[in-house]
């Protein structure tokens, strides 16, 4: 398992000299990379606020949701036995609501990595087959 090509999560010298010259030339000048940056950190800041202040009406969106999807059953349930159904679906939409935020932010990160790397960004509507 040690060998030369197994993926022990060490980093090769190879990735590093590449990934230092990288690092080394800047894509974008310093004033646009100091631009960047603040812009990331205002939108990353804007979506921490707009999560914190609407996360419980996105939680009761995301559980009626799940409600209408699953909607009326049958529970065959032996006896005895507890199913919690409404703290379930809760759970489930705290879950889908923390994912989709996690989605947001990491949306924000790589289009901050894109621009300063020099990339342009595409608008999603414009990609072919969607």
């Amino acid at each position: 398992m040690s060998g030369e090509g197994s993926s022990s999560g060490a980093v090769t010298p190879l990735f590093a000299s590449a990934s230092s010259q990288r690092a080394s030339t800047p894509a974008v000048s310093p004033e646009k990379a100091a631009e960047i940056t603040t812009w990331a950190n205002r939108t990353t800041a804007r979506a921490e606020y707009e999560f914190k202040e609407n996360r419980a009406d996105w939680t009761n969106q995301e559980y009626g949701k799940l409600l209408a999807k699953e909607g009326e059953r049958i529970e065959f349930r032996p006896a005895g036995a507890t199913d919690d159904r409404k703290s379930h679906l809760m759970r489930a939409a705290e879950h889908l609501v923390k994912r989709n935020h996690a989605a947001r932010l990491a949306g924000i990160n790589r289009a901050a990595e894109k621009l300063l790397a020099g990339e342009k960004l595409e608008s999603k509507k414009s990609d072919i087959g969607r």
